[in-house]
């Protein structure tokens, strides 16, 4: 070999050294860029599934209390004791804002239910007195699918419920329904 071909090789390996050096950290910059993306992305499912699983709890939760409120209905023996006090309201007074905090704070507005699911808070609900249908009037179906009773009248209370996750700033449901008994 003659001392210029050795020359040239050994300033072409020099040139493509640095070249690979480049390329490899643009590579692992691509590759990093990547990784953080794919990290960040898995801890906002993280919190999504976390959210979703907090709001299925403040559900149950406030579920429960709508049933615990149905079976008091179902015991009861008269309507003397919707006065207003210990979240029962009659046909004629104003039921309380179920948007405002204090309602489900202040003690004699609600009822506090006895399941809570491991909430942060214990659910808690109150029933008003909405109306009575008298007889066959709107020929309502109380007991089951297809069954017209049509006798008796039926009295309807509407039952409004609030539940939370399990954290003190989860999700709160509130659920309102209608149920009616035949006295």
């Amino acid at each position: 070999m003659t001392s210029v071909t050795v020359k040239n090789q050994l300033t072409q390996r020099s040139h493509q050294g640095g070249a690979v050096f480049i390329v490899s950290l643009v590579v692992l910059l691509i590759i990093t860029m990547l990784a953080v993306g794919g990290m960040q992305s898995s801890l906002l499912e993280e919190k999504m599934a976390g959210n979703v699983s907090d709001r299925n709890l403040a559900f149950q939760s406030t579920e429960s209390a709508v049933r615990e409120a149905e079976v008091f209905i179902e015991g009861i023996v008269s309507l003397g004791n919707f006065d207003g006090g210990a979240g029962l309201y009659s046909r004629t007074e104003i039921e309380p804002d179920y948007y405002s905090t204090d309602t489900w704070s202040e003690s004699g507005t609600h009822v506090v239910a006895d399941t809570d699911f491991g909430a942060y808070d214990s659910p808690r609900y109150f029933i008003k007195h909405f109306t009575t249908v008298t007889g066959t009037e709107g020929s309502l179906n109380m007991s089951g699918y297809g069954d017209n009773k049509g006798t008796g009248d039926v009295t309807i209370f509407k039952i409004t419920a609030r539940g939370t996750g399990a954290s003190a700033e989860s999700a709160e449901v509130i659920l309102r329904t209608q149920y009616g008994r035949i006295f």
